[in-house]
């Protein structure tokens, strides 16, 4: 199977893929740090504060990163086959 006329966007993609994997892992750092924060802050019924639904946006963000990152790798392996 020949990928030749879809080359330059399959580049395109997994540049595109490549970068967002990084967004997400630093929107997934800082979340883990407000959740490690929050773990830390007491809790109170006036802070409005939810560990658990912090927890669960890292590890959305986390999850995220990594399936941009394998789309970005997989779609470069595809680049390189002539």
């Amino acid at each position: 199977m020949t990928f030749g006329a879809y080359n330059d966007r399959l580049w395109c993609f997994a540049v595109v893929f490549g970068g967002v994997s990084v967004v997400a892992m630093l929107i997934a750092r800082r979340s883990w740090q407000h959740f490690q924060d929050a773990l830390k802050a007491p809790l109170t019924p006036y802070t409005g504060d939810v560990p658990y639904q912090r927890e669960w946006d890292f590890r959305y963000w986390r999850r995220m990163a990594r399936v941009t990152a394998g789309l970005s790798i997989l779609l470069s392996i595809l680049w390189l086959i002539p």
